[in-house]
């Protein structure tokens, strides 16, 4: 057959119009297909699902919104949702149930795609996972109504941090003062001091005292001499993240969380293993740092248990390894030597469906070194060695249906056995060894379930109570008695109320979401004082993208043992000494100094207000802002702290502490009611004396603290692996204090030895998956020196750290799961800025020791491998 041109022709032009029309109908129905995902993704549902597994109702979203359905099955497992009331688009229904979890939702391409995510606000998951908990309450809420800081382990690693203490003295809601290593002799402040090298947290500057530190929610044994928690002592590799809650919380957990509360967060689904080995030094010198460390998890269906250790070990920094400080003596330690093993146990099992199990064990053993080397030849070598151990069990009992009964508890020790020598000219002139020993036992109970019928949603209710036992005594080996020693009982009940007015759904324009929450916590201390303190809070959800959150509450702290039981002392020294230049020579000063058996307890009333932007349309992006005001009350002090008494003769503020022209029978009396009399004057001296200084702890008239926080974080997605990471955290802080009702108010931040008016810390990161670079930079605003007539200023100070993480690409093979972190900090190795040696004696630091390092430049590498 001959075919022609033109058939050939018009062959062609029906077959491109045949495959046009395929094409633009493929196309249109991709478009359709498109539009019609993007309808369902976006599509505003009304769900109504009980609780049940959390598996079953995030199917059920699926389900109903016509999508495929995709989840990872072991986070899921075991885990029970709360019931789902109201509107939601399919992501914000499941978003909705997973809040507060590792977990996120997304729809993709038709599908609700469940994935392993970051935790989106300050919440942990205890227990075996069943209920998620936030921090600063024992109800299952899904929001604390208190500003809310989270430091996730990862992040902690990857800014070249060794441990816990270490992030959280770079956290500007955080003071650098109290018990922390580097913090030297000179410094004001009874709380200021490096007795362990430990290290302890300080929200607001308030003390490590008044800030409450937790495990897995439970409480730990206080370290050394201050009433403070040691969080160096659990193992960097076990922890998962570390929440704050930077608010007053006493209704909630009772003494000490007056500036807030941190709860360290152990991994409890650990499947596999890892080990890490880091190398690091002070370019500068000293300060040569090794860790090492591993963990080893195994889950299964009903349980999981998990195994970490760690072994640390950092040289000294001496004063000759600085050109700052090489006019000191050189045998002077700016950093202490630090050799240190921790480990830990964690578990938990169900059994069957109505119980769950679980316990919590640490061990920890320090020893340290550090020498103070006087210019008068005279060394002191102080080489304490600390010793702490702590087991926590809990038991939950399921009784009802939404009903549960927790039963736990903690007992722990943590024993300071200090050792201090004194040499002159290599000749032993003197040792002083005893302990700072103390002991805690905890055991408390509570139920805890929803009340249907009342309002619109279930309300929340726990109820309980407990008792705690703290034992401390100071002794030195060599005494035929303890400096201090004593024992604080408390027992005490309490109760929390979440009322979910407007659950996420149910509301309209304006209203997201609204609830309520209220505590109450009444204590009693046998012999010191009872104590009756509420909060309430209220978190208004203005839409799915903005929060308003406000909270108002009373907290206390217990005395200090060591201030309650500490011996008491009468020194006499000469007067001229202590400012008193205006006597006739030879007059001299008794200092009258030590416990107070009638301390009362510390008082606080706080309140906050925050606003939580998390705009749906811009993902990744997260704006909290939040003012803060504490009121503090019978703060316990010692009124002439520190240096501070070298001026307690010429500064009028403490002319009420003083007794002029004492009578004879004043001083004898004195002298009879002190334990302990030293005379560092003449034989004749006790027939000169001029005044007395009382200078043994007080309750304090007053402080006021307050100030502003902003948090943001923006994660910038570039393609399905890359993303920007953005992050700010800055605090300004405003404190003043007032040792009596008639004295003048004294400024505490922005001063020398006290927190900064201004810290911020903020970082730039990219990140692909496998590789992530991170730049950071710290500010500390400058500060005031006041230790004289002529207040001088101390410059402020910026750094940089940066950090580059590279993860090989291997799928499957010996080097899967291999990793090298390279971390800078403090890359340009700015020293301290200057601040005049205390009363101008070579023997102290020319710096705030405080608030500022002399690490300098430190580079480290961090090798890991993950099973």
């Amino acid at each position: 057959m001959r075919v022609t041109q033109r058939a050939i022709q018009a062959l062609g032009d029906e077959m491109r119009v045949v495959r046009n029309g395929f094409f633009v109908g493929v196309c249109a129905y991709a478009l359709i297909g498109a539009t019609s995902a993007m309808a369902q993704a976006d599509q505003v549902r009304n769900f109504d699902l009980p609780a049940q597994s959390l598996t079953e109702a995030l199917r059920a979203i699926a389900r109903q919104s016509g999508l495929e359905f995709s989840a990872p099955a072991d986070p899921l497992r075991g885990k029970t949702s709360k019931p789902l009331r109201g509107q939601f688009s399919p992501a914000q229904a499941a978003k909705q149930l997973l809040k507060g979890s590792t977990l996120t939702a997304e729809v993709i391409d038709g599908a609700l795609i469940i994935s392993v995510g970051r935790v989106s606000t300050a919440t942990s998951t205890l227990g075996n996972g069943d209920d998620i908990i936030v921090t600063g309450s024992r109800l299952s809420s899904e929001e604390s109504s208190s500003p809310t800081i989270k430091l996730d382990a990862d992040t902690i690693k990857l800014a070249g941090q060794a441990d816990v203490g270490e992030a959280m003295r770079s956290l500007p809601q955080n003071f650098s003062g109290g018990q922390n290593p580097g913090v030297m002799s000179g410094t004001t402040g009874s709380g200021n001091g490096n007795v362990s090298s430990g290290s302890s947290p300080n929200l607001r500057g308030l003390g490590g005292d008044a800030t409450l530190t937790l495990m897995n929610g439970h409480r730990l044994s206080y370290g050394a001499r201050v009433q403070a928690v040691d969080v160096s002592t659990i193992p960097l590799a076990a922890i998962d993240h570390v929440d704050i809650v930077a608010d007053g919380a006493s209704a909630i957990y009772g003494s000490d969380a007056v500036g807030g509360v941190v709860n360290v967060v152990l991994k409890r689904n650990f499947d596999g293993a890892t080990l890490v080995a880091r190398l690091g030094a002070a370019t500068s010198g000293g300060d040569v740092q090794q860790q090492y460390s591993a963990v080893i998890g195994k889950t299964w269906q009903t349980g999981a248990v998990l195994a970490a250790v760690s072994h640390d070990y950092n040289s000294a920094i001496y004063s000759h390894d600085r050109s700052f400080t090489q006019y000191m003596p050189q045998g002077t330690t700016l950093y202490p030597e630090i050799k240190q093993t921790n480990a830990i146990i964690s578990g938990h099992q169900s059994i069957g469906s109505i119980a769950d199990i679980s316990i919590d064990a640490t061990y920890s053993r320090r020893t340290s070194f550090q020498q103070e080397e006087l210019v008068y030849g005279d060394i002191y070598q102080n080489s304490p060695e600390t010793e702490s151990y702590s087991i926590s069990p809990s038991l939950k009992i399921k009784i009802a249906p939404d009903w549960h009964f927790s039963f736990g508890g903690t007992y722990g020790r943590s024993d300071t056995k200090f050792d201090q020598i004194g040499l002159y000219e290599g000749t032993q002139t003197s040792r002083i060894r005893g302990c700072y020993c103390n002991e805690l036992a905890n055991i408390e109970g509570f139920v805890s379930g929803r009340i249907p019928g009342i309002i619109a949603n279930p309300i929340g209710i726990v109820v309980g109570g407990g008792y705690r036992y703290n034992h401390y005594t100071s002794t030195r080996y060599s005494a035929s008695r303890a400096d201090s020693a004593g024992s604080v009982k408390s027992y005490y009940a309490f109760s929390e109320l979440s009322l979910p007015f407007v659950e996420p759904g149910q509301g309209g324009l304006l209203l997201h979401s609204l609830s309520a929450n209220a505590a109450v916590r009444y204590e009693r201390y046998p012999g010191i004082a009872n104590v009756a303190v509420p909060k309430f809070g209220v978190v208004y959800g203005v839409s799915p993208s903005i929060d308003i959150k406000t909270s108002w509450g009373k907290s206390f702290k217990a005395p200090l043992l060591n201030d309650l039981r500490a011996a008491t002392y009468a020194q006499l020294y000469t007067a001229d000494t202590f400012g008193g230049a205006r006597f006739p020579v030879g007059s001299t000063m008794l200092i009258e100094s030590g416990g107070n058996a009638d301390l009362k307890p510390e008082k606080a009333t706080s309140w906050s207000a925050s606003i939580a932007v998390h705009p749906e349309w811009i993902k990744g992006f997260n704006l909290q802002v939040s003012y803060f005001n504490v009121q503090y009350k019978d703060r316990v002090v010692q009124p002439v702290a520190g240096t501070a008494v070298y001026q307690a003769l010429s500064n009028p503020d403490y002319e009420q502490y003083v007794t002029y022209d004492p009578s004879q029978t004043l001083v004898d009396q004195t002298i009879a009611n002190a334990d302990l009399f030293y005379n560092y004057t003449t034989l004749d001296g006790l027939n000169n004396v001029v005044a007395i200084l009382n200078n043994r702890y007080v309750n304090a008239a007053k402080q006021k603290i307050d100030g502003i926080d902003l948090t943001a974080d923006y994660r910038i997605d570039i393609g399905t692996q890359s993303a920007m990471l953005l992050n700010a955290n800055g605090a300004w802080l405003w404190s003043k204090q007032k040792l009596t009702s008639e004295s003048t108010a004294l400024d505490m931040a922005g001063i020398i030895f006290n927190p900064p008016r201004f810290k911020a810390r903020g970082s730039i990161g990219w990140t692909d998956g496998n590789f992530t670079s991170m730049l950071y930079v710290n500010h500390i605003s400058s500060l005031k020196d006041t230790r004289s007539t002529t207040v001088a200023k101390i410059s402020s100070q910026t750094t940089f750290d940066g950090s580059i993480r590279y993860e090989l690409p291997t799928p499957a093979g010996p080097f899967h799961g291999v990793s090298a972190l390279l971390s800078v900090q403090n890359i340009f190795n700015q020293r301290p800025p200057y601040a005049a040696p205390t009363s101008g004696y070579l023997d102290y630091v020319n710096y705030d020791s405080t608030n500022f390092s002399a690490i300098g430049r430190f580079i480290s590498l961090t090798l890991s491998k993950d099973w």
